[in-house]
C-alpha cells in the first residue's frame, strides 16, 4: 500500500466546529440537513469505524472499507488499479461540559491505495492523542476522491477507565480488526487487551433481553438494563486464543470482576442485521398490533400464516400488504444496523421511532444527545430528543426524552400503518 498524507492540527479553530460539548440543554450541535447518518442508500460508501485504546496518551482509529464500494482507476504512472481515499477526523474533548471546547485535534490523510486482485477490504489505522480519564467525540469523514462521495460518522471515545469495551480489540485470525460488536455462530475471532498485564478473562453469558421500547406517548421509559449472567466462566488470557460464541445472546468479557465495564459482544442470529426467521419477524408487529392481536400471533403454531393474515387484514389488499411489509422490514433491518445497544436495534427507542416514523428530516447531533426533527407542511416541526445514558456495556444507549409537552402523533402513525399506508409527517394537517 502506498500512502501520501498530510496532517493539520488545531486546538481552537471555531470555523472547524461541528460538534461541541456544553451544559445540558444548551448544546452546540451539528445539524445534518440530509440525515445520511442513518440512511445507507444515501451513499455508495459504507466504512466501518472503531477505536482501540493503546496507551494512557494515545488511541487508535480504524477505518475499514469494502473495495467493491470504491472507484478504481489505472490512470497512474504505475498502471496499477488504485483508489484515492481521503480521511479527515476532528476530535472534541467532552470531559468538562462547562469548558465548551472546540476541536482539540484534527488531521487529514490522503491515501493512494493499490487494490490488489481478490482484495475485499482495506483497513486504515490512525493514531490520535487521547488522554486517560477523559471523554471525546470523534468525527470521521471518509471520501472516495474519484467518486466524489463523502460520508461522516461519529464515534464516542470513552477513555475514563481501562476496563470498558474500547480497551479491547477484536480481530479475525489474520489480525484484521473486527469493528462492530456483533458476532454469530460461525465467527472465529481473537481478543487483544494490552492496557495492563492480565492472566484471565471472565466471560458472562445471558439471553437477549425481550424488553422493547414503549410508545413515545408513555410517560415512563423502560427500565435501565443490568447484565445478569446466566453463566460465567474463566478463560486463560492469550491474544492468540480463538473464540467462537455460538449461542444467541449477550457475552460480557471482563478482565476484572470488581468492575462492571467490559466488552459486550452480541449474537442476535445468523443473518443479523437482516432477519428471515418468521418467529423473529413477528415480534416488531407488537408496535402496531393490539395486545390481543399480538398474543394470537405469538402463540400461533403457524406464525407465517398468521402473520400474512394480520397484514392482509390490517391493510385490506394484497398489494398494500406487500408494500407495507417491504417498507416495515427494510426499516427493521436499518434499525438493527444503526441502533442496537444490548438489544436488537428495532427494540430501542431510536429504533422504534425509525421504524414507525421513518427517517427524520434533520438530525442535530450533540456530544450526549440526538434530536430528530420531522418537518410538516407550513407548521411547526416535531422533535424527538434522545439522551445518551451512561452504561458500562455500550456507548450506544440512547433513551427518548418523554417530558416534552409536544404531541407525538403516535396514534395517527399507528392508524396509518393499520390502514395500509406508510406514515408520513408531511401528510399531517
Amino acid at each position: 500500500m502506498q500512502k501520501m498524507c498530510y496532517r493539520i492540527l488545531s486546538v481552537c479553530g471555531a470555523a472547524l466546529l461541528l460538534v461541541a460539548c456544553g451544559p445540558s440543554g444548551n448544546k452546540q450541535v451539528a445539524k445534518i440537513n440530509k440525515p445520511v447518518l442513518y440512511n445507507p442508500v444515501s451513499s455508495a460508501l459504507h466504512p466501518e469505524v472503531g477505536v482501540f485504546h493503546v496507551s494512557d496518551v494515545e488511541s487508535q482509529l480504524y477505518i475499514k472499507i469494502n473495495t467493491n464500494e470504491l472507484i478504481v482507476s489505472e490512470a497512474n504512472p504505475e498502471r496499477t488499479p488504485k483508489s484515492i481515499i481521503k480521511i479527515h477526523y476532528e476530535l472534541f474533548d467532552c470531559t468538562e461540559i462547562e469548558n465548551n471546547k472546540a476541536v482539540s485535534d484534527s488531521a487529514t490523510f490522503l491515501n493512494a491505495v493499490e487494490i490488489k486482485q481478490q482484495q475485499k477490504i482495506i483497513v486504515f489505522p490512525i493514531m490520535f492523542p487521547a488522554e486517560q480519564g477523559r471523554r471525546y467525540m470523534l468525527l470521521v469523514q471518509t471520501t472516495d476522491i474519484m467518486r466524489r462521495n463523502t460520508i461522516r460518522q461519529f464515534v464516542t471515545v470513552n477513555k475514563t477507565n481501562i476496563w470498558s469495551a474500547q480497551n479491547f480489540k477484536v480481530t479475525a485470525i489474520n489480525g484484521s480488526p473486527d469493528l462492530d460488536d456483533i458476532t454469530n455462530e460461525n465467527d472465529i475471532f481473537r481478543i487483544v487487551y494490552q492496557r495492563k498485564a492480565v492472566n484471565k478473562l471472565y466471560i458472562g453469558y445471558m439471553k437477549t433481553p425481550e424488553d422493547i421500547a414503549v410508545s413515545p406517548s408513555s410517560p415512563m421509559p423502560a427500565k435501565d438494563f443490568v447484565f445478569k449472567a446466566d453463566s460465567v466462566w474463566e478463560h486463560q488470557y492469550n491474544s492468540a486464543t480463538n473464540f467462537m460464541f455460538g449461542y444467541e445472546g449477550l457475552y460480557l468479557i471482563r478482565t476484572d470482576t470488581a468492575h462492571r465495564e467490559g466488552l459486550l459482544l452480541k449474537n442476535f442470529g445468523p443473518s443479523y442485521p437482516q432477519e428471515d426467521r418468521t418467529a423473529k419477524l413477528v415480534q416488531p408487529i407488537q408496535y402496531i398490533a393490539t395486545s390481543t392481536e399480538y398474543k394470537k400471533l405469538s402463540e400461533e403454531k403457524n406464525p407465517k400464516l398468521m402473520m400474512d393474515k394480520f397484514w392482509l387484514a390490517t391493510t385490506g389488499s394484497t398489494d398494500k400488504a406487500r408494500m407495507i411489509i417491504r417498507v416495515f422490514y427494510t426499516r427493521m433491518t436499518y434499525a438493527n444496523q444503526y441502533f442496537s445497544d444490548f438489544r436488537e436495534g428495532w427494540k430501542t427507542d431510536r429504533g422504534m421511532i425509525y421504524l414507525i416514523y421513518g427517517l427524520p428530516s434533520n438530525i442535530m447531533k450533540g456530544s450526549d444527545s440526538e434530536t430528530w426533527e420531522y418537518t410538516r407542511k407550513q407548521q411547526a416541526s416535531v422533535n424527538f430528543v434522545f439522551e445518551k445514558k451512561s452504561s458500562p456495556y455500550t456507548e450506544s444507549y440512547y433513551v427518548l426524552r418523554r417530558s416534552d409537552p409536544q404531541p407525538t402523533y403516535w396514534a395517527q402513525a399507528i392508524e396509518s400503518w393499520r390502514k395500509g399506508k406508510v406514515f408520513n409527517f408531511q401528510d399531517l394537517e
